[in-house]
Order: structure tokens, then C-alpha cells, then sequence
């Protein structure tokens, strides 16, 4: 089977081209920190708030980030989980604030709210998963991140579920 000069030139370009962007195009995990949590308000349903997380673009490359999973923990007791999944633009190298509204259900708490309550050390943890796209390309990253809030003391105080 004969080849012409053209079509092993196209063959050629088509291969150094394919090794180029697959040598070139790695994604890197973006860096996801928990800035603060916000108490939006009490209703019958539970505590409505909302996580403020950053979200450092690592890459050289603007990304979307994309489904971001997540599981908050107060002391090894899981509170909510979620998944927001509208796409939010991150130039490279820079961080934005990305806002995740949930409910923690007076179920979900119901045992334990009275224990966060009294003015010790509470350890918090959360966890998930974040997809990062630009393009084609397009990878999911896990990512952790723990510390300790001071609980309110709140004496004499009952609350009943």
C-alpha cells in the first residue's frame, strides 16, 4: 500500500498536533477554602445558610468550574450535602467567591444542636468534589478542608425537637 508524500505529511501533523495538546493540556485541581458561613435565617424547615467558598484557578488557563459536590461535618456528624451545578468563570491564577445556599434540616441537627451551644471548641470538616473545564478538557477534583469553630454559650437554654 503506497502512501503519498500528502497524506504522510497530513498523518504526520495530525500526530505531532495530537501530541502537542495532550502534553500541553493538563488540568490542575483548583485550591477550595471555606471563607465563612452565613445565617440567612430560621424557619420551620431548619437553618437556611449559605457557604462561602474560594476558589483559586491554578492553572495558566481561564477554567469553569463546574458540579461541586459538598459534605459539611461538625464534629464527625454529617450536617448537609448538596451539589451546585451552575458554572461559574475563573480567570488563571485568580479567586472567586462562590456562594452555596443549603438547609440544615432541624432533623438533620435535631440531637445535637444543643451540644454546639455551650461555649467549647467544635471541630468542622468539609469535603467534596469540584469539576474543572476549559474546552475540551474537562477533570474532577476531591478536595478537604477541616478546622474548629467556638460554639455560643448559651446557658439555660432548652430546645426541644
Amino acid at each position: 500500500m503506497n502512501i503519498s508524500p500528502r497524506e504522510r505529511a497530513l498523518t504526520l501533523t495530525t500526530i505531532a498536533l495530537a501530541v502537542l495538546v495532550t502534553s500541553c493540556a493538563t488540568v490542575e485541581a483548583p485550591k477550595v477554602v471555606l471563607n465563612s458561613i452565613d445565617i440567612d435565617g430560621i424557619s420551620t424547615d431548619g437553618v437556611e445558610l449559605t457557604l462561602l467558598v474560594d476558589v483559586t484557578n491554578t492553572n495558566d488557563f481561564g477554567a469553569d468550574i463546574g458540579r461541586l459536590e459538598y459534605r459539611v461535618d461538625v464534629d464527625d456528624t454529617e450536617i448537609a450535602t448538596g451539589v451546585r451545578t451552575a458554572d461559574v468563570h475563573v480567570p488563571a491564577g485568580e479567586t472567586v467567591e462562590v456562594s452555596i445556599p443549603f438547609t440544615v434540616t432541624w432533623t438533620g441537627i435535631g440531637k445535637g444542636i444543643g451540644e454546639y451551644l455551650d461555649g467549647r471548641e467544635h471541630s468542622w470538616k468539609l469535603t467534596g468534589k469540584v469539576k474543572v473545564s476549559s474546552g475540551v478538557l474537562s477533570k474532577t477534583f476531591d478536595f478537604s478542608e477541616s478546622g474548629e469553630f467556638q460554639g455560643p454559650e448559651a446557658k439555660g437554654v432548652e430546645i426541644d425537637f
